[in-house]
């Protein structure tokens, strides 16, 4: 196995997981003016990035158990190797507190959206109430 090759996946898989994060970090931007839209752009564009991951992530599983059985990979490399990786983890660790955070948001404006729409509801029962008790008072009552 070339230890160059796996050093240019670990690479390239840092660099997918800086785009999540990127991505990620965007998506709260997004949310916080409530652009559903916006958001559902950025998570077509991260499934994208995780397919290409997944690929990457299953490639690399076989490779690092093969070159840490290569008596001829140096200590060097490996070491590189393992940097990479402590980056990818960290990385990979941010990406999820995004997401924790964007799931705390979500429910948020859901619950909101859910107070809103029991407000309207009760305003429209209340004049409904109101027209019956007191006549046809020209209400046009639409939900």
């Amino acid at each position: 196995m070339d230890s160059a090759q796996i050093l240019y996946a670990l690479e390239r898989e840092r660099q997918l997981l800086q785009e999540f994060r990127t991505l990620s970090e965007r998506q709260l931007v997004l949310l916080d003016d409530e652009d559903v839209d916006g958001v559902q752009v950025l998570l077509d564009t991260r499934s994208d990035l995780m397919l290409e991951l997944s690929a990457i992530e299953s490639t690399l599983g076989t490779w690092i158990v093969q070159i840490h059985e290569d008596p001829s990979v140096s200590p060097d490399v490996l070491g590189e190797l393992r940097t990479i990786n402590d980056d990818i983890v960290e990385l990979a660790g941010q990406v999820v507190e995004l997401d924790e955070q964007t799931h705390w948001r979500l429910d948020l404006i859901k619950q909101k959206a859910g107070d809103e729409l029991r407000e309207i509801s009760t305003g429209v029962e209340a004049l409904g109430r109101y027209d019956a008790q007191y006549g046809n008072t020209n209400f046009e009552l639409r939900m």
